[in-house]
C-alpha cells in the first residue's frame, strides 16, 4: 500500500504559509499595518468626520472630538497622514492654520468601511 504524500506548507517570501488546498496563496500581510492604524481609538471616527466635512481645520477637529486630548489628536492625524489616508496642508499665516482632507485612498477606505458596515448590519 502506497502512503499519500503529505504536502508540507511552504513559507512564502512575505513569511506567510500557503494553506489552501489548491496551493494558492492569499496574503493579508499588507493589511496588518492598516488594521493596526484603523483599530486605534478615534482613528475611524476621524476618517469619517473629515470625509463628511471634506476639509477640516485642526481647531474644528479638536472641538468635534471633545473627549480627545490635543496631543492624541495630533498623533492620530499624523498616523493617518503617514498611512496615506489624509492630507495635511499648512498655511503660512499668523496664527498658523492647518487643514486636513481625505486622500483618494482615504475616501476609498471610507467607502470600504461603509460597505463593511452594511455587511455587518445585515440580518
Amino acid at each position: 500500500m502506497k502512503l499519500p504524500i503529505l504536502r508540507v506548507p511552504e513559507e512564502n517570501a512575505c513569511g506567510c504559509i500557503e494553506r489552501s488546498a489548491t496551493g494558492g496563496h492569499e496574503c493579508l500581510c499588507s493589511t496588518t499595518g492598516l488594521v493596526q492604524i484603523m483599530g486605534r481609538k478615534y482613528a475611524l471616527r476621524l476618517l469619517f468626520l473629515i470625509g463628511d466635512r471634506r476639509v477640516m481645520r485642526f481647531s474644528d477637529l479638536r472641538s468635534e472630538m471633545d473627549d480627545m486630548s490635543s496631543s492624541t489628536l495630533t498623533i492620530r492625524l499624523a498616523e493617518l497622514e503617514r498611512a496615506g489616508l489624509i492630507n495635511r496642508k499648512m498655511f503660512a499665516e499668523i496664527p498658523p492654520r492647518v487643514e486636513y482632507n481625505l486622500t483618494t485612498e482615504g475616501e476609498d477606505m471610507r467607502k470600504s468601511f461603509f460597505a463593511l458596515s452594511r455587511f455587518a448590519s445585515r440580518k
